[in-house]
């Protein structure tokens, strides 16, 4: 038979329609590619994975007024352990806890009291205006624990859950260049959090995860909004609400 004849041949087709079957999908049998047997669920079934994260926050609950920029952005960091240990259909699932620290910073800037020390215009004989730049800052540090799940897609790994937990808060507010002054308040609240992120696995089960995750605090803190407000003036906003983190990990699959 001609190799023409060969290659067109009828029983040919269903070697070449398994073949590209396990090229496309990577069939369990064939080796990791680059060693990530993270994506052939068949061989790993039980995954256990520690993501350090880079945080971009972005502020979008009540908060906000308290900020002169629109919307607030903020850093932070945080760590994931994830282990999925039963197998759903093409998924894994198991259960994660979150941890980490998100801050927003706000500049602003204040003029300094004149005092004996205070440089002197030699034009005008007044005191030059001396300013300061402080800084005030919303922090969350959070603790959540819930379930997780884990789909293997091809080159990918696509990872997402939900957990509740803690939310520790912090207000701190600079109302003018005397510290004496400042404002700062405190919560410890409930917290709910959702999540997902896609994991590219580079080597050996060592990747980067791109992924954005949403925080909840069921708080009932509340403080004045204007910073000039007089003494005694009712808390008119909520101070801790929501926020959402987009987030770089570096990601390890065992």
């Amino acid at each position: 038979m001609r190799e023409k004849d060969l290659l067109w041949c009828p029983r040919m087709l269903p070697l070449a329609a398994l073949l590209a079957t396990c090229l496309a999908y990577g069939a369990s049998g064939l080796p990791a590619p680059r060693g990530n047997t993270v994506l052939d669920i068949a061989e790993k079934k039980r995954v256990f994975g520690v993501s350090i994260i880079g945080r971009m926050g972005i502020l979008i609950g009540a908060g906000d007024v308290l900020f002169d920029r629109r919307p607030p952005l903020g850093f932070g960091f945080g760590i994931a352990l994830r282990y999925h240990a039963l197998r759903l259909g093409p998924m894994r699932f198991g259960f994660e806890f979150q941890g980490g620290h998100t801050r927003f910073p706000d500049r602003n800037r204040f003029t300094v009291p004149a005092d004996p020390t205070t440089p002197i215009d030699p034009n005008t004989g007044a005191p030059i205006a001396q300013q300061v730049t402080r800084v005030s800052s919303l922090s969350h540090t959070d603790l959540t624990l819930g379930p997780s799940f884990q789909l293997p897609a091809r080159v990918l790994v696509i990872e997402f859950g939900a957990g509740a937990g803690l939310m520790i808060s912090n207000w701190r507010r600079m109302r003018s260049a005397n510290p004496w002054e400042d404002e700062q308040t405190v919560g410890y609240d409930p917290l709910i959090r959702a999540g997902a992120s896609i994991g590219v696995p580079i080597r050996n089960n060592h990747g980067l995860a791109l992924g954005v995750d949403f925080q909840k605090a069921f708080s009932r803190t509340k403080v004045v909004v204007d910073p000039a407000a007089p003494v005694g003036a009712p808390p008119d906003s909520v101070v801790f609400d929501m926020l959402l983190n987009v987030t770089l990990a570096y990601q390890a699959w065992f």
